[in-house]
């Protein structure tokens, strides 16, 4: 019979059909990613001063908008003509974690009893002690994010149909990338948590994905062992987010997997906030999607090569605004690049500022504790150091074997040499290192509380 079931073609081949087929006709979401990644696109390769007349007048309809609609903003912004006074955005006040918290709802610059909004909430891991909920528009937000992801992999030269690896706090699985492109490969997910790191790295193995994406913490441990076994599966990139990466990071991955780096800053409350330089080991801010304040101790902009706190404001979040938000991360910004985007270049993210050591004078110092250093203690396993707010230092060590009273003093001189100062340190052994969290390792934090003396028992 014509038009039967058994001769026609179903609406799903169609469909893949339209999209291999010239022009390529995307379903809905997709086309709306696409769009917005050629904006992206467009937009990093503008001149700075028609960059900054965007931002300029972007963060003016920001806080319009926060001043009309959300409580807590009404009551914070004064009256402002960025357009024609773009110095009053220096005097805004900066907002803090502990403001955030207190405001609760009042951030909201929409009525969820009147809206029918689709509204998606990030959560920090409350690393810190300040854990904090931030809510945004999804129809905004879920094709920036994949923009931004497909912007990525353009820059980088990275295949879409390319098998992925991803190891952390997630649970084991198997699925599909998203992609605008709809070639999408296949993604691989290990438990950072769960499995061992010669389990770990046994699955890599097998699997043989041509990217590996993890934290710079895990990246490290994989790469000494697959060193220490003569080598490791060859990967075509290593991406890494969620800590900061060191130099020493990049060349543990070349030896043991024979990969580049590609690096990225984002964060739980904003998303995206800067990708890796194609050609340098540099970061470009995504200065369309986010407006990036790196201020002194007084508040002041800080010079190209001045390390700074970093404040954020996502030029997106019509839902919970966040202005001039102090993410707790310290860096620094960079001289213009070469690579043909023109977008703000970050030098170095140094790290969160409790990763930062106080010295005796109240100045603040990055604690370089890379663990090949610890090379002359080949018991120590792991480590992790605390300052208190008494300045004592509590050197947490899981060791092979226990160390006798003459390492533990070499131990405790080896520290204060590494850190530049005779800090009263404390060495206690431990069979696991609370590392305050299931994913992220900070091998030094500062925490606001005195030392509560030796563990019992």
């Amino acid at each position: 019979m014509a038009g039967g079931s058994d001769t026609g073609a179903r609406e799903s081949d169609i469909a893949d059909l339209a999209l291999r087929g010239f022009p390529r006709i995307l379903p809905p979401e997709a086309a709306i990613a696409a769009h917005v990644r050629s904006q992206l696109n467009q937009h990093a390769r503008l001149g700075r001063a028609e960059q900054d007349a965007i931002s300029l007048r972007q963060r003016q309809l920001l806080l319009t908008h926060a001043r009309q609609n959300s409580p807590f903003w009404q009551s914070r912004l004064p009256a402002t003509e960025l357009e024609r006074h773009p110095e009053q955005w220096q005097a805004l006040p900066i907002l803090r974690r502990p403001a955030l918290q207190a405001a609760g709802g009042t951030v909201r610059a929409y009525d969820p009893a009147q809206s029918k909004v689709d509204i998606s909430t990030a959560r920090t891991s409350g690393s810190t002690g300040q854990p904090v909920a931030v809510e945004r528009l999804s129809q905004v937000y879920r094709p920036i994010y994949q923009a931004v992801s497909d912007l990525e992999k353009r820059w980088h030269g990275i295949d879409p149909r390319d098998t992925r690896a991803v190891i952390r706090d997630l649970p084991d699985g198997e699925h599909r990338q998203n992609s605008i492109d709809q070639t999408a490969g296949r993604v691989l997910v290990r438990n950072s948590v769960n499995h061992g790191h010669d389990a770990l790295l046994q699955w890599l193995r097998d699997k043989a994905p041509q990217q590996l994406i993890t934290l710079p913490s895990m990246v490290r441990r994989l790469a000494r062992l697959a060193i220490a076994e003569g080598g490791g599966p060859r990967l075509a990139q290593v991406m890494t987010l969620g800590e900061s990466l060191g130099p020493d990071d990049r060349r543990l991955c070349a030896e043991a997997f024979g990969a580049r780096v590609v690096d990225r800053y984002s964060c739980e409350e904003l998303g995206w906030l800067a990708l890796q330089c194609p050609k340098h080991d540099h970061m470009h801010l995504l200065s369309s999607l986010v407006h990036m304040d790196i201020v002194d101790g007084r508040g002041r902009p800080c010079g190209v090569g001045q390390p700074g706190e970093v404040l954020l404001t996502g030029l997106q979040g019509y839902a919970m605004p966040l202005i001039r938000y102090a993410i707790g991360d310290v860096a620094e910004w960079g001289a213009p690049c070469d690579c043909g985007i023109n977008l703000p270049v970050i030098r170095r993210i140094l790290g969160r500022r409790r990763n930062f050591l106080r010295m005796p004078d109240g100045s603040e110092r990055l604690a370089r504790l890379a663990g090949d250093r610890w090379h002359v203690f080949p018991q120590v396993q792991e480590f992790r150091l605390v300052q208190y707010s008494d300045g004592i230092i509590e050197a947490f060590l899981r060791c092979s074997v226990p160390l006798d009273a003459a390492e533990r003093q070499r131990a405790t001189v080896f520290l204060q040499e590494v850190l530049g100062h005779p800090f009263d340190i404390r060495i206690t052994e431990t069979a696991e290192i609370d590392w305050g969290g299931r994913q992220k390792r900070e091998e030094f934090v500062r925490v606001d509380r005195p030392w509560a003396g030796p563990p019992a028992g």
